[in-house]
């Protein structure tokens, strides 16, 4: 006759076992259980504390502030990521620089590969706090590029935008928007 406690460890190690068969094991991306909105943040974060890891200033997001744009879910559903970049002058050592970034993304956790494109190393990394990320020492205009999108979540893009667009006309200010350069800054926005 089981004890007690044989009868919770097996139970236990069932309960487990099929969890893990019908794929309700969590993954990288539904780990946290945060919406599209708290992946916002760390993008824009992620995005701000790399180019910390560079002596170059001047960084602006020069293509507006974090945006969401669609995603497919892991269950096929439709969902929400949000992409932020900044952009500044490039810096004079592009190997060093990418050498400083797969460190950083790596104490992360991210994956990274560097790609050499004649002196002008470009870092990709995956995973981690987010889908992926871009470091590129050669973007346009001889500039330093760096460019993150979050991991997909529950959220209908089309009334992010609207509800955040609604949310800066009332001046309010979102993580990112301080790197938005006055000129891009639409006169309702102001």
């Amino acid at each position: 006759m089981q004890t007690y406690r044989q009868k919770t460890v097996l139970s236990t190690t069932l309960i487990t076992t099929a969890l893990i068969a019908t794929g309700c094991a969590l993954t990288t991306a539904q780990q946290s259980g945060k919406d599209a909105v708290e992946h916002r943040d760390v993008v824009v974060n992620l995005v701000i504390e790399t180019t910390d890891q560079l002596e170059v200033e001047g960084w602006e997001a020069s293509h507006g502030a974090a945006t969401s744009e669609r995603c497919t879910m892991m269950d096929g559903t439709e969902g929400a990521a949000y992409k932020f970049s900044l952009w500044a002058d490039s810096g004079t050592d592009h190997e060093a620089s990418a050498q400083h970034i797969v460190e950083y993304w790596e104490s992360l956790g991210m994956d990274t590969r560097i790609e050499d494109h004649g002196g002008y190393p470009v870092v990709y990394g995956t995973g981690g706090p987010v889908q992926h990320a871009t470091f590129d020492t050669m973007a346009a205009g001889e500039s330093y590029r760096v460019l993150a999108v979050s991991h997909c979540a529950p959220g209908d893009t089309a009334k992010l935008k609207t509800e955040f667009n609604e949310r800066r006309k009332n001046g309010e200010r979102f993580p990112g928007d301080e790197y938005v350069p006055e000129e891009h800054i639409s006169d309702e926005y102001k």
